[in-house]
C-alpha cells in the first residue's frame, strides 16, 4: 500500500513537470484567434487631424454622443471640392486663439499644408499641455506655434487614405502619455506611462517590467526591426535595464524582409524606421511624409507578398501627436491621462474593409490584443483596462481577404473596394483620379419636408376636413420609410429613429382625428 502511494506520487510529480513544460509551448502556439503573427509599426509625431481631418469616408458616424471628425469632421470640409477651393483658405467653424488668454490678440484656423513636409511644431511636456488649454484646444497656436494648425490631405498622404478605405481606421485611438516620444514609445512597451517625461533619460527601467521580457518567459518569439540599424540597441529601447543580453532579438529591416521570405518571422514584430541614426523615413516633420509613406508600404507589400499574410495583422500608428492640432481633447483614463489623438490603421485579411473604430483605445490596447492572443495574462492595469474587445471589433475573422498591393500604378487615392460598401454615407469614386465626392443617402432627404407636409395637414384638417386623409397617408409613408431606413442601414439609426417616433406619434394623432370624424359621419 505505501509502495502504490509512493507510486501515485511519483506519477503526479511526473504530471506535474510535464504540465509545466507544456504550459509556455501551449502559449507559444495556440492563439484566441486566426492571428499568428502582429506586426507593430510606430511611426512619428502627426496628429489625427493633421492627417485624417478631412478623410471623408467611414461609418458609424456618432458613437456615445460623440461626434467624429471622420465621417463629418467638425469644423473641417468634408467634401474634395471644398479641400481643393480652400487650399490657401480658411476652414471653416474652427477657430483657435493666438494668445489663449488674451483672445482679442485674434484666432488661427487650420490652414492647409500644400507641400510634403511642415516646419516641425514647437514640442515638449509644457508645449502639449498648452495645446490643451483647460481641456480645449485653444492653446495650439501659442504654444506649438502657428505650424501646428497645418494639415495634409489625400495629396501628400493617399497612400494612408488608401489604406484607411481599404481596411480600418481607429479615430479614437491616442498616445500613451502627452508627452515626447521617448516616454510614448517605452509606454508602449511597459503598459503604462514611465515616471519620466525628457528625452534625456536612459537606462532607467527594468526590461522585466516590458512586453518582449512577457513574451520572452512565455517562449513568443519576437523582434524588433530598425532601419539604419547598426548592430547597437535602438533608441529609444536602450532605456531598459539588461536590454543588451538579448540583442539577438534586434535586426535591420533587410533581415526582417528576409525572415519574411525564409519562413522565421517572430509573432510578434516591431518594425521601426526610427532608430536615432537614420530617420529620413519615420514622417518626423520636416521629413517628407510622402517619401515615409512609400517606404512604408515596400514594407506592408512585403508582409503581404509573403506566406504570413493570412495569420497576420499589420498596426501602423505613430508615438505622439507632435503638436500638430487635434480638435479632440484626450481622455482621462488614468491620474496620467492619454496622450493625443493619433491615428492608428489596422491592416489584415481580417480587417473590416473601409470600417472605422470609435471605440476609446490607445497604444495599451495593442499590448492588450497581444497578450489576449496568446492567453496571457494582462500585464499592467492600463493593459487590462485598454478596451481590447473595443479592438476586436475591427475584425471579421470568418474568412481572410485577399491583399492589396499598392505600387506607383494605383496608390493614388481612391481606389476601388474589394468589396463595395452600401451604408448611406459612402465616397463614390469619380473617374478622375484624386477625387471623391460625399453623398448621403437620399431617402433621408425625403422625410424632413414629408413630415413637415404631413403634420401641416392634420393641424390644416381642423379648418379643412378634407385634407385629413392624404396627411394621414404622409404620415405611413414617412413611418414606412423611416422603418425601412433603420432596418436596413442602422448608420443613420440617431436620425431614423427621430423620424420613427414622430411619424407614428403624428400616424396616431391623425388615426384618432380620423376615427372621431368616421363615427360623426356614420351617426348621421
Amino acid at each position: 500500500m505505501i509502495s502504490k502511494i509512493k507510486i501515485d506520487k511519483k506519477i503526479l510529480s511526473l504530471f506535474f513537470v510535464l504540465f509545466l513544460f507544456v504550459l509556455p509551448i501551449y502559449h507559444s502556439q495556440s492563439t484566441q484567434t486566426p492571428i499568428k503573427h502582429v506586426v507593430i509599426i510606430i511611426e512619428e509625431n502627426h496628429s489625427f487631424d493633421n492627417i485624417f481631418g478631412t478623410y471623408p469616408f467611414g461609418w458609424p458616424p456618432k458613437i456615445n454622443n460623440i461626434t467624429l471628425s471622420v465621417m463629418e469632421p467638425e469644423g473641417l470640409y468634408n467634401n474634395y471640392t471644398q479641400l481643393e477651393n480652400s487650399k490657401n483658405g480658411v476652414l471653416g467653424y474652427i477657430t483657435v486663439p493666438n494668445v489663449p488668454w488674451f483672445p482679442l490678440f485674434g484666432n488661427s484656423h487650420p490652414y492647409y499644408a500644400d507641400a510634403w513636409d511642415t516646419v516641425d511644431p514647437y514640442e515638449g511636456w509644457t508645449s502639449y499641455h498648452g495645446d490643451y488649454w483647460f481641456d480645449t484646444e485653444d492653446g495650439f497656436v501659442y504654444y506649438s506655434g502657428p505650424q501646428s494648425m497645418a494639415y495634409f490631405s489625400y495629396q501628400q498622404v493617399g497612400l494612408l487614405w488608401d489604406y484607411a478605405e481599404e481596411y480600418t481606421l481607429a479615430d479614437n485611438y491616442y498616445s500613451p502619455v502627452l508627452g515626447l516620444t521617448e516616454p510614448n514609445r517605452i509606454a508602449y512597451m511597459i503598459g503604462q506611462p514611465p515616471n519620466f517625461y525628457s528625452d534625456d533619460v536612459c537606462n532607467a527601467i527594468p526590461f522585466k517590467e516590458s512586453i518582449m521580457y512577457q513574451l520572452q518567459e512565455y517562449n513568443i518569439t519576437w523582434g524588433y526591426f530598425a532601419y539604419g540599424y547598426s548592430g547597437q540597441i535602438p533608441w529609444p529601447i536602450g532605456a531598459f535595464i539588461g536590454i543588451s543580453q538579448y540583442q539577438n532579438h534586434f535586426h535591420s529591416l533587410t533581415t526582417f524582409y528576409e525572415d519574411l521570405q525564409d519562413g522565421n518571422l517572430p509573432a510578434v514584430s516591431w518594425v521601426m524606421y526610427i532608430t536615432g541614426y537614420d530617420d529620413q523615413y519615420d514622417m518626423h516633420p520636416p521629413y517628407n511624409i510622402t517619401a515615409g509613406a512609400v517606404e512604408l508600404t515596400q514594407t506592408i507589400n512585403a508582409i503581404m507578398e509573403s506566406p504570413y499574410w493570412n495569420s497576420t495583422v499589420i498596426f501602423i500608428t505613430f508615438d505622439e501627436g507632435g503638436g500638430y492640432y487635434d480638435q479632440i481633447t484626450p481622455p482621462s483614463i488614468n491620474h496620467y491621462g492619454l496622450g493625443q489623438r493619433i491615428p492608428l490603421l489596422i491592416i489584415s485579411p481580417y480587417a473590416k474593409e473601409a470600417w472605422i473604430n470609435n471605440y476609446t483605445l490607445s497604444g495599451y490596447t495593442l499590448l492588450g490584443f497581444i497578450d489576449y492572443n496568446w492567453h496571457l495574462p494582462y500585464f499592467t492595469k492600463w493593459v487590462e483596462e485598454s478596451d481590447v474587445q473595443g479592438l476586436l471589433k475591427s475584425f471579421n475573422f470568418s474568412k481572410p481577404r485577399p491583399p492589396i498591393i499598392l505600387g506607383p500604378n494605383n496608390w493614388t487615392y481612391p481606389i476601388p473596394l474589394q468589396y463595395p460598401v452600401h451604408y448611406g454615407y459612402i465616397a463614390l469614386v469619380n473617374p478622375h483620379v484624386g477625387f471623391a465626392q460625399v453623398y448621403s443617402a437620399p431617402e433621408l432627404d425625403l422625410l424632413l419636408p414629408l413630415e413637415i407636409i404631413a403634420f401641416g395637414l392634420t393641424f390644416a384638417s381642423f379648418k379643412i376636413k378634407k385634407v385629413l386623409l392624404p396627411g394621414l397617408l404622409l404620415m405611413l409613408i414617412t413611418l414606412g420609410i423611416a422603418g425601412f431606413l433603420d432596418y436596413s442601414n442602422n448608420i443613420y439609426s440617431f436620425v431614423t429613429e427621430y423620424y420613427m417616433y414622430s411619424s407614428l406619434i403624428g400616424f396616431l394623432i391623425s388615426g384618432i382625428l380620423a376615427l372621431k370624424r368616421y363615427r360623426v359621419y356614420l351617426k348621421r
